[in-house]
């Protein structure tokens, strides 16, 4: 991304904190819900959460799992305050996907994007792919949570003249490839409004990836014979 568009997502990221403050943390938390469920299975050691506010699920992953919890967010607002609250979680403000490099060489259970793919400019979307892939655990899981809508569409930025909304399948930067495949779909609508509800371009999910080895993603078969080894 750009100068330009790094410090419009810098001062979307400050805007959020501020615009859902009585929110954070203190409403349901789907994407913790679905942590709970995989660790009952697949026990969380680590978390590392990409647009992570304050860090307050990050912490809630600590305390529940005794998990190493790591974090980056665009908004110096919701890390300083994060640091404060949340001590023994690591916070750092930062762009992805130029940023995760930090965590290069580390690997965790659990990744999760946190509502900033629909935000993300297009050119970075692969790096972002990419960046994760390299993060996660054979075994592990991606969650994401962000706005779904039944094909790509981009349209203005209600907050910024300088940014656009994409939305369509979050998950799709991973499935694509046979070593992750979806396990878990929470479909549920931005707005209480029954109306508003019947539009899709208000729905959001919550998706649980799942990352296999190489050798689950691809199983190995016998090589054909070649020529000389036939019999006739």
């Amino acid at each position: 991304m750009d100068s330009e568009q790094e410090q419009a997502l810098a001062a979307d990221g400050d805007g959020y904190h501020q615009r859902n403050y009585s929110g954070i943390g203190t409403i349901a938390d789907p994407a913790f819900e679905q942590m709970e469920i995989l660790d009952k299975i697949y026990p969380i050691g680590s978390v590392l959460e990409i647009g992570c506010t304050t860090g307050f699920r990050l912490e809630k992953a600590r305390k529940a799992f005794g998990a190493r919890c790591s974090g980056i967010e665009i908004s110096p607002t919701a890390v300083y305050e994060g640091q404060q609250l949340y001590p023994e979680v690591e916070l750092r403000v930062g762009a992805a996907p130029r940023d995760l490099g930090h965590w290069a060489g580390t690997k965790f259970d659990v990744v999760i994007l946190g509502h900033l793919q629909y935000l993300l400019p297009r050119e970075d979307l692969f790096q972002l792919s990419a960046s994760v892939d390299s993060l996660v655990n054979d075994g592990g899981h991606v969650i994401t949570m962000d706005f779904i809508y039944p094909s790509a569409t981009r349209s203005p930025y209600s907050h910024s003249s300088t940014l656009e909304v994409f939305k369509d399948n979050p998950s799709a930067p991973w499935t694509w490839s046979p070593t992750y495949f979806l396990v878990s779909r929470q479909v549920y609508p931005q707005s209480a409004d029954l109306v508003d509800q019947m539009d899709p371009k208000a729905w959001q999910t919550v998706d649980v990836v799942r990352k296999l080895s190489i050798e689950q993603g691809y199983p190995s078969t016998e090589p054909p014979a070649s020529v000389h080894d036939r019999t006739f």
